[in-house]
């Protein structure tokens, strides 16, 4: 069986890089001036966001695999328990910054954020990840 609890957590890593990356574009477009910052800023957030939409659904992806290989491989070996145990914190972070992202989100003017804002509200991708983690049993 492939390890797919490893490939699992390495997705919920790129889920909280990429919320990472998404806040500090937002802070960019929160602190500049110029409004060409703020356009490349707003592109960069999208982008990150619509990443952070596509890692979740490897991680229910992978969980679909990890379900249906149950009984096969390596499940009750050493290795299975320690991604079990470093998922745990990765989870209880990704809470966080999911909540912090949120708040910058609602936080930003219409006129700076625009085109984030109005991104979000069409497409609702963060709304749709913690949907799928939740769904994985990961959120």
């Amino acid at each position: 069986m492939a390890d797919y609890e490893k490939r699992q957590l390495k997705a919920l890593d790129r889920i909280a890089k990429k919320i990472a990356d998404a806040d500090s574009h937002l802070t960019k477009i929160e602190d500049s001036i110029d409004d060409k910052k703020h356009h490349t800023a707003q592109h960069e957030t999208i982008k990150d966001i619509k990443s952070i939409l596509k890692h979740a659904r490897k991680v229910d992806k992978y969980e679909d695999k990890i379900v249906e290989h149950n009984d096969e491989g390596h499940k009750g070996s050493e290795a299975h328990y320690v991604y079990i145990e470093d998922e745990e914190p990765v989870i209880n972070d990704l809470k966080k910054e999911f909540d912090g992202l949120e708040e910058k989100l609602n936080g930003l003017t219409d006129e700076d954020g625009y085109k984030v804002k109005a991104f979000e509200a069409e497409h609702d991708y963060l709304e749709k990840a913690k949907e799928i983690l939740t769904k994985a049993g990961k959120f």
